[in-house]
């Protein structure tokens, strides 16, 4: 008989592992690694693709056998493998979607941080309910059967299996080809952000503006930082907006655009622009949006927030 402790140790091996990338993934974000494109793409990629996913389904699917095409007592690992890349997809874009409504938007380190929080909380989720479950039904796997069930995934489980398995690695290395295109064009742009002004008049990043008067000068710098062979080129547009939520689409109901300035920044380099403007609407919940172009064309490459609540001016 197999103690208590063995057991769950041996249910839970699969979300250690889910721990571990996530603190590889974080390791690799925040040190120079990072900024070495073959070890970004050779971390980064798989985590992005497989881990968040694969942490949302084992807390959906907590028991052995919920993922196969017929009810079973043991793991379905082809299953769990499909059905993790398109997990991913939905951890991605409801990380998305919530950085959206932030001053970070989509910095690679915002990115980092709000996927490896998703995951840590979908592996806790998993942990819980399957701890919960008697131990002959916990879905799970050790060290000792991973290369097993490896090798059961790609050739012993029949022809779909293997066709399934085959779209998930095209798809994989589709993924790594786009990548690494995107990596090597001139001018990549790897942050784009918003800066606060402190009491003696330096840029931070903290201190936004939160309440403003119309008309009255408002004052932030503008960042940006770029990757590549080459300088990236760009236009900012800032505008300020009202907008409403329904359900989970944002609609702009007014806008008035501000400014227009190009910015120009050298790879591996940043740059920050100090930006003051003068706010036209009052409201609350107003959206002071900064918007970046590449030269030459229509569509935002990113945008950063800051959320403001303007007052009309005291008559």
């Amino acid at each position: 008989m197999v103690a208590t402790g063995d057991s769950d140790r041996t249910s839970t091996a699969d979300l250690v592992a889910v721990v571990l990338a996530v603190a590889l993934a974080a390791a690799v974000v925040f040190s120079p690694l990072g900024s070495v494109r073959p070890v970004a793409l050779v971390v980064g990629l798989p985590f992005v693709l497989l881990v968040p996913g694969y942490a949302l389904v084992s807390a959906v699917f907590p028991a052995a056998g919920e993922t196969g095409p017929t009810p079973a007592r043991t793991t379905s690992w082809l299953g769990r493998l499909g059905l993790s890349v398109g997990g991913s997809v939905v951890a991605v874009a409801a990380v998305g979607g919530v950085l959206d409504f932030t001053v970070w938007g989509f910095q690679r380190e915002a990115v980092a941080v709000g996927l490896g929080l998703f995951t840590l909380a979908a592996t806790a989720v998993a942990w819980y309910r399957r701890l919960r479950l008697p131990v002959d039904r916990r879905a799970g796997t050790d060290a000792a059967t991973l290369a097993a069930r490896t090798r059961s995934v790609v050739v012993g489980e029949g022809p779909a299996g293997l066709l399934l398995t085959l779209v998930v690695l095209l798809s994989a290395a589709g993924a790594v080809g786009v990548v690494a295109h995107e990596s090597t064009e001139q001018g990549v742009v790897t942050e784009f952000y918003v800066l606060g002004q402190d009491e003696s008049g330096d840029l931070v990043a903290e201190n936004y503006p939160t309440n403003v008067t119309v008309g009255e000068p408002t004052t932030v710098g503008v960042g940006l930082g770029a990757a590549g062979s080459g300088p990236f080129e760009g236009t900012v547009v800032a505008s300020l907006e009202r907008v409403t939520r329904e359900n989970d689409t944002v609609r702009i109901r007014e806008s008035r655009r501000l400014d227009t300035f190009e910015m120009r920044v050298q790879p591996g380099e940043t740059t920050v622009r100090r930006h003051t403007v003068q706010l036209p609407l009052a409201g609350e919940r107003l959206r002071l949006t900064y918007r970046l172009y590449r030269r030459g064309s229509d569509r935002p490459l990113r945008q950063v927030h800051v959320w403001l609540t303007v007052t009309p001016q005291p008559s």
